[in-house]
């Protein structure tokens, strides 16, 4: 389980749908998409490969990003700067519903199809291990 390996495969098919798709509304670059406001579905995405993740918001509430194993991600890899975000609550949730921009349903769906399919593909979500005594 590779979480750097499988934000670069996110980053490269969200790119390649960019192409294939088309949206006008959104840049053809992964980073200024989720990092100018898409950070949301960015999250989405990385929860389906990491079911233990949490959604983390910065403390400006103008960023989310993803906490896996005692680590924060987001588009760009390791967050710099985790002193910076908590657990998302309730109100941050709402919060986000509101003022963060969404993907349209079908190119959604064709982004999270192609992702999961080349995430698979490597191998690279997590795998639930048991512990050994």
């Amino acid at each position: 389980m590779d979480i750097i390996e499988t934000i670069n495969i996110i980053n490269e098919n969200y790119e390649r749908a960019y192409n294939e798709y088309g949206c006008y509304y959104l840049n053809n670059s992964a980073i200024i998409t989720f990092g100018g406001g898409y950070c949301y579905e960015y999250f989405t995405l990385l929860k389906r490969f990491y079911p233990q993740a949490e959604l983390m918001i910065k403390n400006d509430k103008m960023h989310c990003a993803t906490l896996i194993d005692g680590y924060i991600y987001d588009v760009s890899g390791l967050v710099k700067d985790p002193n910076n975000y908590h657990v998302a609550d309730g109100c941050d949730v709402e919060y986000i519903y509101k003022r963060y921009p969404f993907f349209s349903l079908g190119f959604k769906e064709y982004l999270h199809k192609e992702v999961v399919k080349n995430v698979l593909n490597k191998g690279v979500c997590y795998k639930k291990r048991n512990k050994r005594l």
